[in-house]
């Protein structure tokens, strides 16, 4: 696996769904590779489509244990209510911005048993699996924030790695 970063045009591509009848990989073998990619790159989510994987699946969590697997991922439902958060993306290296988003969702997904879930979802775990769903979806953290707030992200990673030396 080789993480892509932004501009790698794959990352606008749309990703085709899973077909659970015949995914052409195994599952199970898929969640641990992605999940220990996820867990060597300081992930806390990471999108099929940032490793070149042609389909709508995402993990996302905090180790090894506490991890989830999501095969074709939708969002049936969220709440009004919002929180504003600083998000990063492995995609885009030392950017950092504030997105707005639902503090809860009703998410719906097929784990790595092909097993239908439908689980309500909130806080920094919303917030996570929205991050990592618009990656599926072609939207980026970029797309999130208005140009000048951009700008100013880029600025601050430059001086960030110009600090580093």
């Amino acid at each position: 696996m080789k993480l892509l970063h932004y501009p790698n045009k794959f990352l606008d591509q749309e990703v085709k769904d899973v077909n659970l009848e015949n995914p052409g990989f195994d599952p199970l073998e898929l969640k641990e590779q992605m999940i220990d990619f996820m867990l060597d790159n300081n992930g806390i989510g990471l999108a099929a489509n940032q490793i070149g994987l042609d389909a709508k699946v995402f993990v996302f969590g905090d180790s090894k244990e506490n991890s989830t697997i999501c095969f074709n991922p939708t969002v049936l439902q969220y709440t009004k209510d919002t929180a504003v958060d600083i998000e990063g993306c492995l995609s885009f290296p030392d950017m950092y911005v504030k997105i707005k988003r639902p503090q809860e969702i009703l998410a719906r997904w097929y784990d790595e048993n092909f097993q239908e879930q439908v689980v309500k979802i909130e806080g920094y775990s919303a917030k996570v699996y929205l991050h990592e769903f618009d990656q599926l979806m072609r939207i980026t953290i970029k797309d999130r924030v208005s140009k000048p707030k951009w700008d100013m992200a880029v600025t601050n990673a430059r001086k960030f790695e110009k600090a580093l030396g």
